[in-house]
């Protein structure tokens, strides 16, 4: 195993005191351990290039002409579709 130094804020520290003292973690560095793994367990976000060509691709419709829609319509077509059956 590597040993690694870094620098935390005093807020971090705290935080990381806090979860040790309340007794689901050893030390910090399991803390920090398992921080890393949640972070590293989460799925990738959209690249810089995907979000750019979504970008683009709106712009191109908006000034095509389509149409905003409110954002109540658009939850609900969202809750719409969560409610079809796969």
């Amino acid at each position: 195993m590597k040993n690694v130094s870094i620098s935390l804020t005093d807020q971090q520290a705290a935080q990381i005191e806090l979860e040790i003292a309340a007794g689901g973690y050893a030390s910090v560095s399991e803390v920090i351990r398992a921080a890393l793994r949640e972070y590293l367990d989460r799925p990738p976000g959209p690249s810089l290039a995907q979000i750019e060509r979504d970008i683009d691709a709106f712009l191109a419709e908006q000034a095509a002409g389509a149409p905003l829609h409110p954002i109540d319509a658009a939850f609900e077509q969202v809750r719409a579709l969560s409610r079809e059956p796969e």
